[in-house]
């Protein structure tokens, strides 16, 4: 096993930093390294060998144009984009970094963004990344759940899309869930959560998971509210899908005042509100979450795979389903 000692590990990563980012030629960074192009060969080679660098090869996403077209037209949802994975690839990576371009795209110097949590947030964040912006800011759109793997929590996926777009991380510390109205106009109160809701709402872009009634994610936002029995069953009936653990119905409407009235977070009006809210959805059984969350108005941007898609229009136009 080679030992690298600290005076030539130092060099070797000022090698690759002038060949990898600084897209400086071979002979060049040998200049300004007073070396031979030989010697800087050689470094390179040891940079990957020691993991200083990592390439990765990252396949195009591949958007269905006329599904994405057909479900705008359906949904009233200018922007969606319709993603198909390559067989190698997985379907919920595949979204993910679809979802992170869309988030690049229009993103500028000292804006600030808004996350949920989820599955698709996860895969969007870890394909997001950036080192031209600057004095971005990154928070939560509501507090965090106690039900959920740590992964996929809003704090978590908050702090890593800091880190990977060097941004400030504010996190919302208070639970999403609490037992009554009271308790949550109390802890609303606060200094600390009443200044993260401000920021929140002041949000030039948020990025959101779509629930819907049926799925995994959703049943552990529900099971927070430990409703009766009965409760549950009167609320299901119209229980289409939710956003940032809002619930609405198949018409987009809030579900339920009551459930609404313990929650610490932005509403559904609030979050209708900030200037770009991105939607991620993956899978058929997302498709009431889709169109209840594309009937109150909620996304400007839809990203969402081929099951989804073809799911929500089966919904819709039961006879003219555009199959890839």
């Amino acid at each position: 096993m080679t030992i690298v000692k600290q005076r030539e590990t130092e060099l070797i990563l000022r090698a690759a930093r002038l060949y990898y980012e600084g897209h400086y030629s071979q002979d060049q960074v040998a200049s300004k390294l007073n070396t031979s192009r030989s010697n800087v060969s050689r470094m390179l080679s040891d940079a990957k060998r020691l993991g200083f660098v990592e390439i990765k090869i990252v396949s195009p996403t591949h958007k269905h144009e006329a599904l994405s077209a057909q479900l705008s037209e359906l949904l009233k949802i200018k922007d969606v984009q319709v993603i198909t994975s390559e067989s190698n690839d997985l379907t919920l990576n595949t979204v993910g970094r679809a979802a992170a371009s869309a988030l690049l795209k229009n993103l500028r110097d000292n804006q600030t963004i808004a996350i949920s949590w989820g599955r698709g947030l996860e895969a969007t964040v870890v394909n997001t990344h950036s080192e031209t912006l600057s004095g971005l800011k990154v928070t939560q759109l509501m507090g965090s759940l106690s039900s959920v793997n740590t992964s996929v929590s809003a704090e978590e996926v908050g702090r890593n899309l800091a880190k990977n777009l060097n941004a400030q991380f504010v996190p919302f510390l208070s639970p999403v869930v609490v037992s009554n109205a009271k308790v949550r106009d109390s802890l609303l109160e606060e200094d600390s959560i009443a200044k993260t809701l401000q920021l929140a709402r002041s949000a030039h872009v948020a990025l959101v998971g779509i629930g819907s009634a049926g799925s995994s994610s959703s049943e552990m936002v529900f099971s927070e509210f430990k409703v009766s029995k009965a409760e549950r069953d009167e609320l299901v009936k119209d229980y289409a899908g939710d956003i940032a653990a809002r619930f609405y119905k198949k018409d987009g409407s809030p579900l339920s005042a009551k459930l609404d009235n313990r929650v610490i977070g932005l509403t559904l009006e609030e979050i209708k509100n900030i200037p770009r809210v991105i939607g991620v959805a993956s899978g058929a059984e997302k498709v009431l979450g889709v169109v209840g969350a594309a009937k109150a108005g909620l996304i400007d941007t839809l990203i969402v795979d081929l099951a989804c898609a073809n799911s929500v229009v089966k919904s819709l136009q039961p006879t003219a389903v555009k199959s890839a």
